[in-house]
């Protein structure tokens, strides 16, 4: 029994790891986070820095109308979590963008953040429907 279990759990790892290299997800659900610039287009632009434990997706400018976009499939154990952080000219904003223990905010397997004057705004769905501001911006600490 020790054995199939064993077995088991070294199968579910391989197929995971393929699977995240293929964008398709054979365990678990895949999800997507959207982030999107709604800034004015007279303003600095966006620069943004999203990361889990894992991935590292680096560091992006965005432009107004601009949408920077990441998939992946949830882990198995349910530990998935992934944050970014935001810049606009002198205000900036850190924050959670996907956690697996919340996962059912985002309908349809998706998350979408918007980036806009008074603050970041959510919607479990792409394309967003009704947003929801979340968080406000704070004065930058630095890049």
């Amino acid at each position: 029994m020790k054995i199939t279990l064993v077995l088991l759990f070294i199968f579910a790892n391989f197929f995971q790891g393929m699977a995240s290299e293929k964008r398709k997800c054979i365990i678990t659900p895949k999800y997507t986070i959207y982030v999107a610039n709604s800034l004015p287009s007279d303003s600095p632009q966006l620069r943004l820095h999203c990361a889990s434990k894992d991935d590292d997706l680096g560091f992006h400018n965005l432009t107004t109308g601009q949408i920077f976009k990441w998939d992946f499939c949830n882990s198995y154990i349910q530990n998935t979590l992934f944050f970014c952080h935001l810049w606009w000219g002198s205000k900036d904003r850190a924050f959670v963008v996907f956690n697996s223990k919340h996962r059912n905010e985002c309908f349809s397997h998706s998350c979408y953040w918007e980036a806009d004057p008074e603050g970041i705004l959510f919607d479990g769905v792409y394309p967003p429907q009704i947003l929801v501001k979340y968080y406000d911006w704070k004065n930058a600490s630095g890049i």
